[in-house]
């Protein structure tokens, strides 16, 4: 028999064996917690807990830096706080394989927090967007893209309400062909149902606004499309955060929660408002600009709207050209790629069909034709609505969706990163690709176009489509590469594609930009 101090001792040594399991059960479970395995272009997200930390959580910062075990490439984000003594952080692999991540923080509980993710690959998942060249684009599916939004509400109108974003999406990117919705925000990033910064009084980020944002980005990410936001409005209307200052305390708060929401995820670009040559500076946008790109973590295409029809710029550090054109037509398109022309180009007024119509209003063929003007002369992104009968300031569908919907069909394959402007081959214009195999022509009011593809490589197929109806293709059969006409069946605003654009990823010598301002591998 075992003696009293055997036993106890066993007793100890006992107790002493748990408590090692449990530490190490703890241990093992809080691992769990932060590893992660996720896909290329979807993001992820973790939460901490840190419930005694006193003061206004908007001002702590916190960081997270990720470091891609193959390649060494890092991206850096911030963390944001969520509620309730939560903060949180997200990531979007953009390599496969495993990602190691240690956080930093001033705060004890929010400091030197370890974990990895496993990122595997998302084959035809759209990615961020980038640019080849002057032309707008989107990693993952590594394709070039004209942009063409829709206005749509601004956050409290879709807060909380995924059936409405749904209908949306099914509205306007499917049944019209849109590339995807603009959303402006101004002093709602303080409280949703404000806009106003009279009515602000603490501007700390208000998350429903960043709720309804997030379901907004990633339902059309999903879709295939991006989302343009506007982040401020003019100050006339108190649309702005002049009141606590440009780049100051309160204002810089806000952008660093921006780039820790938002950062992370695909599939959105910026512009910083309207008339901004009323009330900000360049270097003011300059700096909002840089300091943005500092915290973002991912290439994120920025940009600051310039002076009424004119193609100067209030900086020139954003990632795109914006300006403010008046009805530009095809000429006015390729000005406004040849004024900048390493670097995407954006419309970025709005262009409606309004009840009273004339002046600097649209009618239906002008909103038809600029969507082929603005592709034609080589991509620049525009903003477009329907204001009659909406009863706010986004769109209701348009009279003719269908002759949206052909623009979007014939260059769902069609508008290629390397094909530059050839009209000496028509007596309308013409995109063509180096290869001397890929065209695309167009013209209005026309009877007959003319095909010179005296150097084309080889007989190719080619269709014919009138842009004024529902897609639908005329098969030309196969044109020899000789100076030719197409002869219409009647007259119209006709579009031909010369070649085979449904072999999938093309060859070419365009490859996308480098991320902007972050810390990346050059081959990336």
């Amino acid at each position: 028999m075992l003696s009293t101090v055997k036993i106890a001792f066993l007793i100890l040594f006992l107790i002493g064996s748990l408590m090692i399991c449990s530490s190490n059960l703890s241990f093992s479970n809080e691992k769990s917690l932060l590893d992660r395995d996720g896909k290329l272009w979807e993001f992820i997200e973790w939460s901490l807990d840190n419930q005694l930390f006193s003061g206004n959580p908007y001002d702590l910062v916190a960081t997270v830096t990720f470091e891609h075990r193959g390649s060494q490439e890092t991206r850096t984000t911030g963390m944001f706080y969520d509620g309730d003594g939560t903060w949180k952080f997200r990531f979007t692999g953009t390599r496969t394989g495993m990602w190691d991540f240690t956080t930093e923080c001033d705060d004890p509980d929010l400091d030197n927090k370890t974990g990895t993710i496993s990122i595997a690959t998302n084959p035809g998942v759209l990615g961020f967007v980038t640019s080849f060249g002057n032309k707008w684009g989107r990693l993952g599916t590594d394709e070039a893209f004209v942009p063409q939004f829709v206005m749509y509400e601004d956050p409290k109108g879709y807060f909380d309400n995924p059936e409405k974003v749904d209908t949306a999406i099914q509205t306007f990117m499917v049944e019209h062909g849109f590339s995807g919705f603009h959303t402006t925000v101004q002093n709602s990033w303080f409280d949703i149902y404000h806009s106003r910064s009279d009515d602000i009084d603490a501007p700390n980020p208000d998350g429903r606004t960043f709720e309804a944002i997030e379901l907004l980005i990633s339902k059309v990410q999903a879709a295939g499309g991006i989302v343009h936001i506007w982040v401020w409005g003019d100050e006339e209307r108190r649309l702005t955060q002049v009141k606590w200052g440009i780049n100051g305390f309160e204002d810089k708060r806000l952008q660093r929660y921006i780039a820790a929401r938002l950062g992370p995820l695909p599939g959105w670009t910026m512009g910083y408002g309207f008339d901004l040559f009323e009330w900000v500076t360049g270097d003011q946008l300059t700096e909002w600009h840089d300091y943005m790109q500092s915290h973002l973590g991912w290439q994120h295409y920025l940009g600051a709207r310039s002076s009424t029809n004119s193609l100067s710029q209030l900086s020139e550090a954003m990632d795109y050209s914006s300006y403010e054109q008046h009805k530009p037509d095809y000429d006015t398109y390729v000005e406004t790629i040849e004024a900048r022309r390493s670097k995407p180009s954006f419309s970025e007024d709005r262009f409606r069909i309004t009840e009273s119509g004339g002046g600097m209003n649209y009618d239906m063929e002008e909103i038809r034709r600029g969507f082929w003007h603005s592709t034609m002369a080589g991509g620049v992104a525009n903003i477009w609505g329907n204001k009659v009968g909406s009863s706010g300031d986004f769109s209701v569908p348009y009279p003719n969706p269908e002759q949206i919907k052909s623009w979007s069909l014939f260059f769902k394959s069609r508008f290629l990163k390397d094909m530059t402007r050839s009209n000496r081959l028509t007596d309308g214009v013409a995109l063509k690709r180096p290869t001397n195999a890929h065209y695309v022509l167009y013209k209005e009011d026309a009877s007959s176009i003319q095909l010179n593809l005296s150097e084309m490589a080889g007989s190719q197929s080619a269709v014919a489509i009138d842009t004024k109806l529902s897609y639908a293709e005329i098969d030309l059969g196969r044109l020899n590469p000789i100076d030719q006409v197409w002869n219409a069946p009647y007259k119209s605003d006709w579009a031909i594609a010369v070649g085979d654009f449904s072999t999938g990823a093309l060859p070419d010598r365009v490859p996308p930009a480098p991320p902007i301002k972050i810390r990346v591998s050059p081959d990336l």
